[in-house]
């Protein structure tokens, strides 16, 4: 079993407490979930995801077969993340050369990002319950995060 390793959970978690601290902008729309899993889904209720990592009460699948595909974005991986199986985040990676495609896209969808002082690298658009951060993932990959806040917040308070 391949193992993706939990230090986007970290990240996310740092994002989350920046924003609800100091405030990220408010995109107008949240996204009601992640590539057709509406958040807090039961795992269960998802067909065909793989376990590809996880711990104690965290588990990230992948969906063997999906379309990695993103607009005309192609994505290398998709991770789909639970906890206690309920659905809070998910996570697509794909190659830096699409990084002004996929803001473009984001832009679109939810608006101007925010500015968070942590990492300029980082663009976030927040909203009271959904946040959406885009980032370097090394030199070539990008990483696309979705996470439900009301989830993120119980993972938190458990560590």
């Amino acid at each position: 079993m391949q193992k993706i390793g939990i230090g986007p959970l970290g990240f996310m978690a740092a994002v989350f407490l920046a924003c609800a601290l100091f405030g990220c902008g408010s995109s107008g729309h949240p996204p009601a979930g992640f590539r057709g899993i509406k958040w807090g889904a039961k795992l269960s209720s998802v067909p065909g995801l793989h376990k590809v990592g996880g711990q104690e009460d965290l588990g990230q699948y992948d969906k063997p077969g999906e379309v990695l595909q993103m607009g005309d974005i192609k994505l290398d991986k998709v991770v789909y993340v639970f906890y206690k199986d309920r659905f809070y985040m998910g996570m697509a990676y794909f190659s830096s050369e699409s990084f002004m495609k996929m803001e473009a896209l984001l832009t679109g969808k939810f608006g101007k990002p925010a500015e968070v002082d942590q990492n300029p690298d980082n663009l976030v658009w927040d909203s009271d319950r959904v946040s959406v951060v885009l980032s370097p993932e090394g030199a070539k990959e990008i990483r696309l995060v979705y996470m439900y806040k009301p989830i993120q917040l119980r993972v938190e308070l458990k560590k």
